[in-house]
């Protein structure tokens, strides 16, 4: 999964050979019934590329979506549906609930948390990705 992430920054940035490449990490989990969570840990500034943001000299960092673009190539390459399809088999053997599992395979939820890395100390963290 970081190696796709990796891999669409990598092809917007003129510097991919920066920090900001390397220091991708992905973290996912399923959270709640039907939630995957998934952490992006990052240097800190990819959210002001991911988001856009307005800068204190009156600039403005333009959005490039990352994060929709990183959804998209999920669903793509089934990376997504391989993470669900083996969540709901692990589900069906522990609890074998089957109406629920249709319920839940019907209602998924892909949710995106960010992790700052090499913040300065003024960088709040818990921002959302805009997706």
């Amino acid at each position: 999964m970081a190696a796709l992430l990796k891999r669409i920054v990598d092809a917007e940035l003129a510097d991919p050979e920066g920090t900001l490449v390397s220091s991708i990490r992905i973290n996912a989990k399923i959270t709640g019934f039907q939630k995957l969570e998934i952490q992006i840990v990052a240097a800190y500034y990819f959210i002001f590329l991911n988001n856009g943001a307005y800068l204190w000299n009156g600039g403005k960092i333009a959005p490039r979506d990352f994060v929709s673009q990183f959804t998209i190539a999920l669903d793509d390459a089934g990376i997504t549906a391989e993470i669900y399809d083996q969540y709901f088999e692990w589900l069906l053997k522990k609890y074998p609930l089957v109406e629920a599992i249709k319920v839940a395979e019907k209602n998924q939820k892909l949710v995106y948390t960010f992790e700052a890395l090499f913040a300065p100390p003024e960088f709040v963290q818990g921002f959302p990705l805009d997706v």
